[in-house]
This record gives C-alpha cells, sequence and structure tokens, in this order.
C-alpha cells in the first residue's frame, strides 16, 4: 500500500510540475497544488523526496536545492512519460492506470 502511494504522489508532482511549464515551481506551491489529495500526505520531505527521485529519473530538473525551499521543472522526458510516450518506470504510477 505505501508502495503505491509513493508512486502515485510522485505522480501528482508530475501533473503538477505540467501544468506551470515551462516555469519551474516550488515545492510550498506544489503542496498548495495538491493539498486536496489528504490520502497521499503531501508533506514537505516527502514532496522532496519525490522530485528527488524524479529527478533521478530524469523526469524532472530541480533548478533550486536548499534548506529553505527546492524548485523544479518537468522534463521532456517527464512530458513524454505524462503523454504515454516516454518509458515506464516503475517507481511512478502511470496515467494510463488512473
Amino acid at each position: 500500500m505505501e508502495t503505491q502511494r509513493h508512486r502515485l504522489r510522485r505522480l501528482r508532482i508530475l501533473q503538477a510540475l505540467s501544468q506551470n511549464r515551462p516555469e519551474p515551481i516550488g515545492d510550498g506551491l506544489i503542496a498548495q497544488v495538491l493539498r486536496g489529495d489528504v490520502d497521499l500526505s503531501f508533506t514537505k520531505l516527502n514532496i522532496r523526496n519525490s522530485l528527488d527521485y524524479l529527478s533521478e529519473r530524469g523526469l524532472v530538473i530541480i533548478t533550486l536545492r536548499n534548506d529553505d525551499r527546492w524548485m523544479a521543472k518537468i522534463s521532456a522526458d517527464g512530458v513524454d512519460f505524462l503523454d504515454g510516450l516516454g518509458d515506464r518506470h516503475l517507481g511512478v504510477a502511470h496515467p494510463e492506470d488512473f
């Protein structure tokens, strides 16, 4: 169950970044945009962990990383993923699954 929650949280973050494309957005704004998904528990820590994971997979680009704030934007591979054109990643829920 927790693994599925992580995968879905990463998908929701990608979708939020896509809505603001091509501009980066901060972790605080991501938390505000996704606050309605209470089951996924979007805390600053798990947003940052998800952004770090997505960055390692090449789906997002972190443009600022410090103690106070992280900012990120979706990469071209992240857009392709959401459009169903890119590689599936086991650690990210796929839009077609929902």
